[in-house]
């Protein structure tokens, strides 16, 4: 039985929005990230990338494994993150060199996305269609302006 109390409020969400909008490619720019941070369920570390899509005012987030090095992120050469980095900065990084977050949020970086649905939980179960949320699935290129 449910009962209602005078301290009992309802909780509100503060997370990421995670929009749904049609699968296609898009325009965008890189307006943040979030992390890394060390996901203990699938123990590794992982990156949210937010891109603004300018055409339709939406903000739709990307996602990277950053390795499962307990330590600290990683990345590469193969990853999704290297070459969304290797992008943005116009050139592969030099040996020793610090891939700073900040190149990807450069003004003048206009990226062309391919946004799809998520429709696949944790376990690969279909999701319902109410937990079902779009992002970006890969960065096909990135124009300098």
């Amino acid at each position: 039985m449910a009962s209602k109390t005078a301290s009992a409020r309802p909780v509100v969400w503060q997370g990421a929005d995670y929009p749904r909008i049609p699968p296609g490619e898009y325009q965008a720019i890189c307006i943040g990230w979030q992390g890394p941070e060390w996901i203990r369920r699938y123990r590794r570390w992982s990156l949210r990338v937010e891109f603004c899509l300018i055409a339709e005012g939406q903000c739709v987030s990307a996602f990277y494994n950053m390795g499962s090095n307990k330590r600290g992120a990683d990345t590469r050469p193969r990853s999704r993150f290297y070459a969304l980095w290797c992008l943005a900065n116009g050139e592969r990084p030099r040996k020793g060199q610090q891939m700073d977050w900040d190149v990807l949020t450069e003004s003048g970086l206009l990226y062309t996305v391919r946004v799809a649905d998520v429709v696949r939980d944790e376990n690969d179960d279909t999701k319902p269609d109410a937990l079902v949320y779009s992002a970006v699935v890969d960065v096909l290129r990135v124009e300098r302006k």
